[in-house]
This record gives structure tokens, C-alpha cells and sequence, in this order.
């Protein structure tokens, strides 16, 4: 993609944080925006039509866990006075490491997923992290209960709708997969996957389904709902995993995994590899995103997000049904994610100067 293909730019407010998150987009009163999460606990939406961008803050007074999470838990009881009972506080740069959006109950609502030791104790102790919670899209205020299961901070984030109502599925950097009821805060499953827990989601055959991978070259397919396992190892890694979709493609539910600088696809149904990698990377490919572009099942591949990184990184778009990379690369950005706006696809991508772009994703050949 060249910088003729630049549609329009964001900049000049905070959200930058996009570069480690990511930065989601959903449809609010017919406009796709994009949703992220600064630093100082504030929520950012911009108008991707090229309407301007509005902040809110998250409520952030409610962010930790409510009175009888500390009493289930053991940590306080019941006659304890109130000057005894120790409170745990968020930290608000480390409350949003991932985040996603969803919708419930006809309003919009943002997914966040905590970072590295994300609450701790008013003492100063650390405890833990990988809070995730949900947060009214308007308002800010949290919606239902805090979910508390992870160890360390929040590496994927997704929601999924079933029979239980909407999911919210997450892994971390210990590894572990759990999945809740959105609005209840009711655990659904909690299942150890490989550390560093790479994660992608969807309603497979009317089930939802989890595909995980990691720090171990190797990937694994779950029934969300019943917790089993669905099948053996997806086979072929040879590197950890950096990045995993799931879509469909001429009618065939498929996995895509970044293996280091390859992208390599399955077959859910058969868990068979399909076609030779996609080679075109020179470095680890640390994010997949899929769209449909003209018809055609497409994914994008960028690479390490290091925000410490100010270069950007390379951007490949790739025909999975062909199995062929499509236009040239882009170049000095992060990519974010991928969606439609006014009938035209586009690439999503950020830069370490805070700035969000839009790519046209309109097929030239």
C-alpha cells in the first residue's frame, strides 16, 4: 500500500496507546469508529467518515472488584469495620492492555483486558493482574461484574455471542484461557494453554470456539462452552505464535497463525494444513487481521508493535483463497485492524506519534 491509498489521518490527542491495545472499530448510529484507551484511563472514539474524535473518562472509582468479591474470597469478612478491610486500586495506564468492543443489549460497550499487575493492594503490594471488565461506550461506567481469573496481564481479547449470551474470552501471559458470561461476570471456562497465550474466536457450526497458541509452536482448538478440546495440535509450527484469525474462506472455516515471519492456515474441520506458508516477511509477524474485499477472503500481517520501536513496521496483504500477496507493502505503521466505511474496505493502522490512519483496501487487480 502505497501513501496514495492514505485516506485520512487522526492525530494530535492520545491515541497513540493504539499501538500496544489495539484499536477495534464498531458501528455507532451508522458510523464505524475506532475505540481505544489512553494511558490516563480515557476513552477515545474518532469517526472514521471523517468526523472528529471525542474523550470520555472510564469511571475509574469503579474499576475494582465489588464488596462480596472480597468476601467470597476470603479477604475480608463480614463484621470486619471498614477501616479494616484493604481495598484494591487500578492502576489506570496498566487497566486497558488490550481491548475490544462489542454490543449488549442494543447499546455498544468496550472490552478491556488488564496488563501486568493491574491491581494491587492501597498498601502498594502488587497482587495481580488481567482484570477485564466492560464499560458502558457512552458513559464509561462499568457494566456488570469485574472478571478476576488471570494471573498476569491480558495477551488476547475477544467477545463471542452463544447460547449463554455474550463471551468474553481472553488468555494471558501465564497462559490461561477463560472465558465469562459478559454480564453476569459467570465464569464459562478456564483451561492452560501455552504461556504468552496468543487467542482468536467465533461461532463455528452454532459453537464458539477458541483457538490459542504462544510462546510453544503449537495450537490448540477448544469448545468454549463445554471447555474440551477439539481435535489434536494443529500441526506444521516451527515458531511461536504471534498472531491467530479465524474466517472463512470458499465456505471453509480457517485458522491463520503467524509462525515467526510465515502465515500458515488450517482447516478447522479436517485441522489439515492448507497450501505452503506466506512468505514475505523479513521479521516476526505479530498480528492477523482478516476482511472481505470485493468478494475475496483477505488477511493483513504486520509485525512487531514495540512501542519502543518509533519505525513502524511492515504491512502485508494477502489473497487466502489464491494464497498470494496482493499490492505492495506498507510501511512504517502498526496495523490495527480492518473494516468498511461507506462501502469502501480499509486498513486501520497507527503510529508511534498517537496518530491513527486509513488505508483503501480496494482491490486494483
Amino acid at each position: 500500500m502505497s501513501d496514495e491509498r492514505m485516506m485520512r489521518g487522526y492525530a494530535g490527542h492520545s491515541h497513540g496507546r493504539a499501538t500496544y491495545s489495539g484499536t477495534p472499530v464498531i458501528e455507532l448510529d451508522g458510523a464505524p469508529i475506532t475505540v481505544s484507551v489512553d494511558e490516563e484511563g480515557v476513552l477515545w472514539t474518532c469517526d472514521l467518515r471523517g468526523g472528529g474524535c471525542v474523550s470520555r473518562p472510564l469511571d475509574l472509582d469503579a474499576a475494582g472488584p465489588d464488596d462480596n468479591w472480597y468476601i467470597e474470597n476470603g479477604l475480608w469478612d463480614d463484621d470486619d469495620d471498614e477501616d479494616e478491610r484493604r481495598r484494591l486500586v487500578t492502576e489506570p495506564s496498566l487497566i486497558a492492555g488490550r481491548v475490544t468492543v462489542a454490543e449488549v443489549d442494543g447499546r455498544p460497550v468496550v472490552v478491556t483486558g488488564g496488563g501486568r499487575f493491574d491491581f494491587r493492594y492501597e498498601d502498594g503490594d502488587d497482587v495481580s493482574g488481567g482484570i477485564v471488565r466492560a464499560w458502558d461506550l457512552h458513559t464509561g461506567r462499568r457494566i456488570g461484574s469485574v472478571m478476576i481469573g488471570h494471573v498476569l496481564g491480558v495477551c488476547s481479547l475477544t467477545t463471542v455471542r452463544s447460547e449463554r449470551g455474550l463471551l468474553a474470552i481472553s488468555t494471558c501471559e501465564t497462559g490461561r484461557l477463560l472465558a465469562w458470561e459478559l454480564t453476569t461476570g459467570v465464569k464459562v471456562i478456564k483451561r492452560q494453554g501455552a504461556y504468552n497465550g496468543e487467542m482468536a474466536a467465533a461461532v463455528v457450526d452454532g459453537r464458539p470456539v477458541a483457538v490459542t497458541g504462544g510462546d510453544d509452536p503449537f495450537l490448540q482448538a477448544w469448545d468454549v462452552l463445554s471447555g474440551e478440546r477439539l481435535g489434536a495440535d494443529l500441526p506444521g509450527l516451527e515458531s511461536p505464535v504471534g498472531g491467530i484469525a479465524i474466517t472463512e474462506v470458499e465456505g471453509r472455516t480457517v485458522v491463520l497463525a503467524a509462525d515467526g515471519p510465515r502465515l500458515r492456515a488450517w482447516d478447522l474441520a479436517t485441522q489439515e494444513p492448507i497450501g505452503a506458508p506466506l512468505t514475505g516477511h523479513t521479521g516476526d509477524i505479530e498480528r492477523v487481521v482478516t476482511a472481505t474485499v470485493g468478494g475475496r477472503a483477505i488477511a493483513l500481517t504486520g509485525g512487531d508493535r514495540d512501542l519502543n520501536d518509533r519505525r513502524g513496521t511492515t504491512i502485508l496483504v494477502w489473497d487466502l483463497a489464491r494464497g498470494e500477496q496482493i499490492g505492495e507493502p506498507l510501511t512504517g505503521h502498526f496495523l490495527e485492524s480492518a473494516t468498511e466505511v461507506a462501502g469502501t474496505p480499509v486498513a486501520v493502522t497507527s503510529r508511534s506519534d498517537s496518530a491513527v490512519h486509513l488505508w483503501d483496501l480496494t482491490p486494483t487487480r
